[in-house]
């Protein structure tokens, strides 16, 4: 079985993931509101199209990073805190997951095009299940949809145990916020047990670049697996982010 572990690789994969192709994943008779949003925030890119500072923060402390994609291949991670004879185990994990994601990408570069989605907001990578977006509520400030999560895993019953709701507002139109919660305790695995689960995605405007970017990713969870009780919870935030090249409609 897949450790707890899997939640915390999971999410701090998103920074690398989401720089990869995003498989094609349409939704039907989307409400207007969406139409428009998906429009303004999906958008292509290329991983050498991005500058941005990470920052991890977990019960380890705070690891901080820098991303540069106008760097050469092996060279565009770098450190910046703390030393690296510093960094806790989970942090040296992490810190080497964001080097072994680089090295995929290089081996898999040869012949295949390399645009993806970057920081900006993908329906396709988003675990929507297709149909599933409904109207919930309208505010003053802008609109919130329900949805079903997809989330496919031989291994852990997840996506039936899950609510997700997206936020959307501003002007114009755009998407601002993506919430995965358990409503309730339960089993994704017979030898697992969750009590709570959340996870946010926090979507915002930068200057210079031409849709809303990821700003802010936290996750908590907590539970029980093979009898031992785990409370996990890690923030990871961007910030100077910049953005290099010329973006196309990912759409």
């Amino acid at each position: 079985m897949k450790s707890v572990s899997f939640w915390a690789a999971a999410g701090a994969a998103c920074v690398s993931a989401g720089l990869a192709v995003a498989p094609v994943h349409a939704q039907d008779a989307l409400h207007p509101v969406l139409i428009e949003a998906f429009a303004n925030s999906d958008l292509a890119a290329r991983e050498e199209d991005w500058r941005f500072t990470l920052r991890v923060t977990n019960d380890d402390g705070e690891l901080v990073g820098r991303f540069d994609g106008s760097l050469a291949d092996g060279e565009r991670w770098h450190l910046v805190s703390p030393p690296e004879e510093e960094l806790s185990d989970m942090q040296a994990g992490l810190w080497a997951g964001f080097a072994e994601d680089e090295d995929e990408d290089e081996d898999n570069e040869a012949g295949d095009d390399d645009t993806g989605n970057g920081l900006f907001f993908s329906l396709a990578e988003a675990d929507i299940a297709p149909g599933s977006l409904s109207l919930a509520e309208e505010t003053g400030s802008g609109w919130i949809f329900d949805f079903e999560p997809e989330l496919g895993d031989a291994e852990m019953d997840v996506a039936g145990h899950l609510r997700g709701r997206l936020t959307i507002g501003g002007r114009p139109t755009e998407v601002q916020e993506l919430r995965l919660w358990a409503p309730e305790s339960f089993k994704p695995h017979f030898a697992v047990r969750l009590h709570a689960f959340e996870m946010v995605q926090a979507y915002e405007r930068v200057d210079g670049v031409p849709a809303p970017v990821l700003t802010r990713l936290s996750q908590s969870i907590s539970g029980s697996a093979a009898f031992q009780d785990f409370d996990q919870s890690f923030e990871l935030a961007f910030s100077d982010i910049e953005f290099l090249g010329e973006a196309v409609s990912g759409r």
